[in-house]
């Protein structure tokens, strides 16, 4: 491996989920029995804002034609702006796809005349089902009041980019309200806080706790959200926004 490349992926914390069948089946079609555990249902921000024109909310665009990697869906909200109170945030994605797909990460932020200025890329390696990646720690953090948007694109063909699928969502970096940072001190556990953030509207927060609780109770709680936020986005010509193909 190029030593360029070796230096950015020790800069980046890549990670594969558990079974992806887990929400690949279940995010729109499982009725959870939710007999042990009580679940907070995701709550937009009351202050609901739309995505900017570089987010196209009818879904993903491309066609990997010579690929197994017919959809990519990015699990975030679509048609309206999610919010995060981290600083390094998470981002989560679902390609189906079996084989191994190169796929680029960039991350912009949109400044004041709505320009988007690059903020960060990586490119990877894709894994089957849910992917997720983090910004490490021991990177500078976004910036609260700020609006981001994340874009992830698969490179079906580097000769013809408009063939590679590509999907984007936005995000907006808020300060965290006093009663939830109250709330989550008394947390005693990743469930309560993945439902603190829910209710607050923190939608990656509570995704990012959802998607480290423990193995079994992590099929409940980020299908929960999921279900959620499906609920919530309008369908699209390709099916729910956040959905499957």
């Amino acid at each position: 491996m190029p030593e360029g490349k070796m230096m950015i992926r020790r800069k980046w914390l890549l990670h594969k989920s558990f079974n992806p069948r887990v929400l690949l089946i279940s995010a729109l079609t499982i009725t959870l029995s939710l007999t042990q555990v009580t679940l907070a249902a995701y709550q937009p921000p009351r202050d609901q804002k739309s995505p900017s024109g570089y987010t196209d909310s009818s879904g993903t665009r491309g066609r990997c034609k010579a690929s197994q990697a017919a959809s990519l869906r990015l699990l975030a909200p679509i048609t309206h702006v999610g919010q995060t109170t981290s600083s390094h945030p998470t981002f989560a994605w679902l390609l189906p796809a079996q084989e191994k797909i190169p796929i680029e990460f960039t991350l912009y932020q949109i400044d004041n005349n709505d320009q988007l200025n690059l903020a960060y890329k990586l490119e990877v390696e894709s894994s089957p089902g849910i992917m997720k990646l983090s910004l490490p720690q021991t990177l500078p953090g976004l910036t609260t009041g700020q609006r981001y948007l994340w874009q992830v694109e698969v490179l079906c063909n580097r000769n013809r980019p408009s063939h590679n699928l590509v999907a984007r969502a936005e995000l907006d970096i808020v300060a965290m309200p006093t009663n939830l940072k109250n709330l989550l001190a008394r947390s005693q556990n990743r469930l309560q806080r993945a439902n603190l953030y829910a209710e607050a509207g923190m939608w990656y927060d509570a995704l990012a706790e959802a998607l480290n609780c423990s193995q079994g109770e992590l099929g409940k709680v980020a299908t929960s959200l999921l279900q959620d936020l499906a609920n919530l986005e309008k369908p699209s010509k390709d099916g729910i926004s956040l959905g499957m193909p």
